[in-house]
């Protein structure tokens, strides 16, 4: 024991001597996880320190990396409940804000290194010459040095150590101008707290240390809510949820589905909801909820005791989701108000090239047609007009979208999930492409919407996610099949 707590000394006087040097390497992500898992075994002082070292070591890696499938199977592995477990850690010493600031640094990785790419280079561009001049520099180093990485195995070639210290000068130079001295580094709390300006933000956690959900106020301190589940049963529970998703329709199934909904609200929902009473959130109000790991898979905001008598989630607040708290805040930043700019886009795909056909999708399109082509202007994509190519250019050239076909979610190749369309797959890949023209709502009437990768749920890498992430305020999405005429 004594030779081990040495070794986690020695680690943090390495940790000290390192950490304004350079980019992180993989292995140096991974001593430092393997340094927050001893440390919580020891119950050495060291634990906290330990995940917030692998945490910021993580955020300069993946600001290195592409989503490239090579390098998400690498994040991946080092993610593995690295957020998650220092939510957890940070709970339970009573460390609540840093709680909500590392798990907003750990999870969705590759969506937040793709939204500091874009509006922070246009800032820093935009600030004067000397701004551009570093935006620049910054842009050809990030070019090189991705591309050095995506032709080696190795983090500490000659060439990409050569690169690796260049890219960290610029990153240094930028931080020297006012207001950017936190360019590239994660949110503070107080930053995130901005999240729920417009109500709650729940963040439900699941860890191998313990659940929890906090509650984050726009002003005030979060509320910790312990919750009476474990991770185990939290991840059994949602392979049992969606085992049942996919025989929706008799009736044994129905009282087993309200038997889940029941066990959710007892031990996750029901307290979070008393705590609100108690912070005075009143009835009616909207809330936000933020799960991580397997809470992810499962319907919160369907949850309540189903009693005569009793009140359910939904007859109390109003629910929606975000992936991250950064999220919600980037959706809110733009909100255009001229309605003579607003185009509102319909598109239908009943019979895609791979694919059964959908029946109901031309009756659906021509419902939403009735509803909103006398209110603002409306295009309707529908059959051999829906392609890849169509949409894509529908996409850039409308703020609200409506979207009718099949989802196709791909687990092993996040990526790669993608709506069917006549052609050929519309991926996330390409959605992520596409130059957003101040985009505001967006329907996904299709299946699976909100599947991500399963050994990698805090990615938040689907269908929904993608179109947030790119800039739309509002998405509705599926947490599972969605039977054509149910969707019409």
């Amino acid at each position: 024991m004594m030779i081990q707590h040495c070794n986690l000394n020695k680690d943090i006087s390495r940790y000290e001597v390192f950490s304004g040097a350079h980019a992180a390497s993989r292995t140096h992500l991974f001593a430092a996880k393997s340094w927050a898992a001893s440390a919580y075994v020891l119950n050495h002082p060291s634990v906290l320190l330990a995940h917030q070292v692998a945490l910021k070591f993580l955020d300069q890696r993946v600001a290195l990396l592409s989503s490239s499938s090579h390098h998400f199977d690498v994040i991946r592995e080092a993610v593995s409940s690295l957020a998650t477990d220092a939510f957890s850690c940070s709970v339970r010493r009573g460390a609540l804000t840093t709680a909500v600031e590392l798990v907003e640094q750990g999870r969705a990785v590759f969506w937040t290194q793709l939204a500091r790419f874009n509006t922070p280079l246009d800032e820093l561009s935009g600030s004067g010459d000397i701004g551009t001049a570093l935006a620049e520099e910054f842009k050809r180093l990030s070019f090189c040095l991705r591309n050095a990485l995506d032709q080696s195995t190795r983090d500490q070639s000659p060439q990409i150590r050569q690169l690796t210290m260049q890219w960290d000068d610029v990153i240094t130079r930028i931080r020297m101008l006012p207001d950017f001295s936190r360019f590239l580094l994660p949110p503070l709390f107080s930053d995130l707290q901005k999240a729920a300006e417009d109500g709650p933000v729940i963040v439900v956690n699941a860890s191998q240390y313990g659940c929890d959900a906090l509650i984050v106020r726009h002003a005030e301190d979060p509320i910790h809510v312990p919750l009476d589940i474990t991770q185990a049963e939290v991840s059994e529970f949602s392979s049992d949820f969606h085992t049942l998703t996919e025989q929706f329709g008799s009736s044994d199934n129905q009282l087993k589905l309200v038997g889940m909904l029941r066990k959710l609200w007892n031990n996750v929902v029901g307290p979070v909801v008393q705590a609100l009473r108690e912070s005075n959130v009143c009835p009616g109000s909207r809330i936000w909820w933020c799960p991580t790991a397997d809470f992810t898979l499962l319907p919160l905001h369907a949850a309540g005791p189903y009693e005569p008598k009793k009140k359910n989630l939904s007859d109390i607040y109003i629910s929606s989701y975000t992936p991250t708290l950064m999220t919600l805040i980037r959706a809110r930043r733009q909100v255009s108000r001229d309605v003579s700019s607003q185009h509102f886009v319909a598109i239908g795909q009943g019979n895609p090239v791979n694919g059964s056909e959908l029946k109901c999708v031309a009756p659906e399109l021509a419902a939403v047609a009735q509803h909103v082509a006398p209110i603002v202007s409306f295009t309707s994509l529908e059959d051999a007009n829906a392609t890849v190519e169509n949409a894509l250019n529908a996409l850039d050239h409308n703020q609200w979208l409506h979207l009718a076909c099949h989802g196709m979610p791909n687990r092993k190749q996040p990526f790669e999930s993608s709506f069917a369309m006549r052609d050929g797959p519309l991926m996330i890949k390409d959605i992520i492409r596409s130059h957003w023209q101040d985009p505001q709502f967006a329907f996904l009437s299709a299946c699976h919407t909100t599947v991500g990768d399963e050994k990698s749920p805090d990615e938040s890498i689907h269908l929904a996610a993608a179109i947030q992430f790119c800039g739309f305020r509002s998405v509705i999405g599926s947490m599972w099949s969605v039977d054509d005429e149910v969707a019409r």
